[in-house]
């Protein structure tokens, strides 16, 4: 497992922190460990004005001391990002799992919606199932941390604006997905966009920790039970071309996340969704574990 670099709550405090296998140390011990004398940032954002720097800590910090990651909160792995863009219906085996006559194949670019930034939450921590839900699904999904301004990226030069990689979990209201009273398109806010539904984390992994993201294997598994398992390799678009595609339209900024889409498995196939009392957990190869408590909402529906 790659380390990374994780956002988490100490002492009441947000604090960034090095994550590896299950274990934290705060990020600013860590430099002390390294030798290094720069103040240490205090967000994701903040660390990738010095990528290089930090990525280093991340790599080279031992020793004793660590926290075992039940010790403490997690955060979403980065907390404000500017822009969520989400990729839609982008692996082969997902698109013929919802539709017989639908063909990845011959589509001509990717598609995206967004996701307000607020629906982010991090590992371990609870996510309320939203009032007037009853199919509340599960999406496991490899999430992308752009590192630099990046307008008009050509699909050849992706990988250079990509600071790191994490996993997340694209939680889907499918009861509201449409609007009865409007005849347009996917309700893509109300089915995607209420608070903690995109877990986000355990933490960043740098891309230099990441040989080949287009060949990670993914798995998302409830109560124990996989429901989920694919490879990004069977992505329509690579995450090059998502690039290119999202940087020709509106410029990237430092600290926007991409979610590339997920694969088949989801509970409309499945014909069975997340209750309360269920723990979801999302995984990648090389990026770790994403765990999920889901809880039931106390009001009513909106």
């Amino acid at each position: 497992m790659s380390p990374g670099l994780a956002t988490i709550r100490l002492d009441g405090r947000q604090t960034l922190a090095v994550w590896a296998d299950g274990f934290v140390l705060p990020l600013a011990e860590a430099a002390r460990r390294c030798g290094i004398s720069k103040p240490t940032p205090r967000s994701v954002r903040e660390a990738l004005s010095d990528w290089d720097t930090w990525c280093a800590v991340v790599g080279q910090v031992a020793g004793d001391g660590w926290l075992a990651e039940t010790e403490v909160a997690f955060l979403p792995a980065i907390t404000d990002p500017p822009t969520v863009y989400c990729a839609a219906a982008n692996y082969h085996d997902h698109v013929k799992e919802m539709s017989s006559t639908a063909d990845g194949g011959n589509w001509l670019s990717p598609m995206h919606f967004l996701t307000p930034p607020a629906t982010l939450s991090g590992h371990r921590q609870p996510v309320a199932r939203p009032a007037g839900c009853r199919r509340f699904d599960w999406e496991v999904e490899l999430a992308v941390i752009i590192g630099q301004p990046a307008a008009n990226v050509a699909a050849a030069d992706a990988g250079a604006v990509i600071a790191g990689y994490a996993v997340a979990d694209d939680l889907s209201l499918r009861d509201f997905a449409r609007r009865e009273d409007y005849p347009f398109f996917p309700d893509w806010l109300r089915s995607k966009g209420y608070p903690g539904c995109l877990p986000l984390g355990p933490a960043i992994v740098p891309a230099a920790f990441v040989p080949d993201p287009m060949d990670l294997e993914l798995a998302l598994s409830v109560n124990g039970e996989r429901r989920q398992g694919s490879s990004t390799k069977n992505m329509i678009f690579s995450i090059a071309d998502q690039i290119e595609y999202l940087s020709a339209i509106a410029p990237l900024q430092v600290g926007d996340v991409i979610l590339t889409g997920t694969p088949a498995g989801t509970g409309n196939a499945w014909g069975a969704y997340l209750s309360p009392g269920d723990v979801v957990v999302a995984e990648i190869h090389g990026l770790g574990r994403l765990e999920t408590p889901i809880a039931e909402h106390g009001g009513e529906p909106r």
